[in-house]
């Protein structure tokens, strides 16, 4: 088997892993939109469902980031490959990493995740801080019928010692580019 052969039977693999967790992202996101509203419906009715509700904010927004954890290490990867055959090539004939990083978000930039911030602020990016935030609302929502009707700071103690580990590793991994300065350790920059 030739490289050019290799290289695009690995273009291929990660572009389909990439299409994969786009998907799961996707229905993801609305599993627990749907979760969250019919939670937020019966809480009306028992005060006491309003324990599950930043457990579901926490838990989805940790899956929907192991899911952009797929997406930034397929996004990478793909990029990485679609230069090194444009340049046995010696033309550009893969681009979709250059659209990629204009439409989506600048793969190689600091962002939140996978939302950029300022010049290159896009659609995208706008979607991802949306879900974010709704997740926010949902879980501050629940903290405070816990804390303010249920009056059980031990939950809320416990539940926020939780989402502090979670941010400070979610800053570490993802604001930090931890994970992706191991990827430039691999292929280089």
């Amino acid at each position: 088997m030739d490289e050019l052969t290799i290289l695009n039977d690995q273009l291929k693999r990660m572009r389909g892993m990439n299409k994969f967790y786009h998907l799961q992202f996707l229905n993801d996101v609305r599993f627990f939109f749907f979760l969250t509203s019919i939670f937020l419906i019966f809480v009306q009715y028992n005060i006491y469902i309003s324990y599950l509700l930043p457990l579901i904010a926490l838990f989805g927004s940790v899956m929907l980031a192991f899911h952009a954890y797929y997406l930034i290490f397929s996004r990478h990867y793909s990029e990485f490959l679609e230069k090194r055959i444009n340049s046995i090539y010696k033309k550009e004939l893969f681009i979709t990493h250059k659209l990629e990083n204009r439409y989506f978000f600048p793969i190689n930039d600091k962002k939140i995740v996978v939302a950029k911030l300022g010049r290159d602020f896009s659609w995208f990016s706008f979607v991802t801080l949306f879900i974010t935030f709704y997740g926010i609302i949902v879980y501050s929502y629940g903290m405070y019928l816990v804390y303010n009707e249920l009056l059980n700071l031990l939950y809320v103690y416990i539940v926020a010692g939780i989402t502090f580990a979670t941010l400070c590793i979610g800053y570490w991994w993802f604001v930090k580019n931890i994970g992706e300065k191991r990827l430039q350790e691999i292929y280089g920059k």
